[in-house]
C-alpha cells in the first residue's frame, strides 16, 4: 500500500495546493465540492454532492461487511495569507490556514488507494463543509451531515487531520517537517 501510496504522492500535492490556491469559507465550498466530485468521477466512484449544502459522500465496498466512514473537512478561514508560495490563495482575505487543504486531498488519495482493492463491506467518504462556521440556524457542517443521515449504519468513523509541528516522512523515506 505504502508503494501505491508513493506513486500518487505528487498528483496529491497537486490537488492540495490546488485547493489550497481557491480557499473558500463554510458552506461556500463550490470549486472545492466540484473539484472533489471529477476526483471521484475520475476514479468511478458514486457520490452525492450537495450533502449539507456544500459536502459530498462516496461509496467503496462490496456492502456485505461493516460499514465504516473517513472523514475530512473542506472549509477555509477568513484570514489573509501573507506566505509567498506559488499556491498561495487568490482570494483575498481567506485561506487554508487550518489544513483542510491537506485534509481533503488526504482523503481523496485514500479514495484513490481503496478503489484498486477489494473492500470487504463499505467505506464512506464525508467531504464535510463548514467545520468552522455555523449557518443562519447555528448548525455547523457536521451538524448537518449528521442530520442528513451519513452516518446511518456506520460503525465507526475516523477523522483525518495534520499537524505542522509532527515530522512526516518523504516519499524518499526521510524524516521531514512541513513548514508551509
Amino acid at each position: 500500500m505504502l508503494d501505491k501510496a508513493t506513486k500518487i504522492e505528487k498528483r496529491l500535492i497537486e490537488i492540495r495546493r490546488e485547493i489550497h490556491a481557491h480557499p473558500e469559507l463554510g458552506f461556500q465550498e463550490y470549486q472545492t465540492s466540484q473539484k472533489v466530485s471529477d476526483v471521484l468521477t475520475s476514479l468511478g466512484i458514486e457520490h452525492q454532492r450537495g450533502v449539507a449544502k456544500t459536502g459530498i459522500v462516496a461509496t467503496l465496498g462490496d456492502g456485505r461487511g461493516p460499514t465504516v466512514a473517513l472523514r475530512a473537512d473542506m472549509d477555509a478561514l477568513p484570514i489573509q495569507e501573507a506566505n509567498d508560495v506559488p499556491y498561495r490563495s487568490q482570494t483575498d482575505g481567506v485561506m487554508h490556514a487550518c489544513g483542510h487543504d491537506a485534509h481533503t486531498a488526504m482523503l481523496l488519495g485514500a479514495a484513490m488507494l481503496l478503489v484498486q482493492e477489494a473492500v470487504h463491506g463499505t467505506v464512506r467518504l464525508l467531504f464535510q463543509p463548514s467545520e468552522e462556521k455555523r449557518d443562519e440556524e447555528n448548525k455547523s457542517g457536521g451538524r448537518r451531515m449528521v442530520e442528513e443521515g451519513v452516518l446511518a449504519g456506520v460503525e465507526a468513523v475516523w477523522g483525518i487531520h495534520v499537524a505542522s509541528t509532527e515530522p512526516t516522512t518523504s516519499s524518499a523515506g526521510k524524516k521531514v517537517r512541513i513548514e508551509e
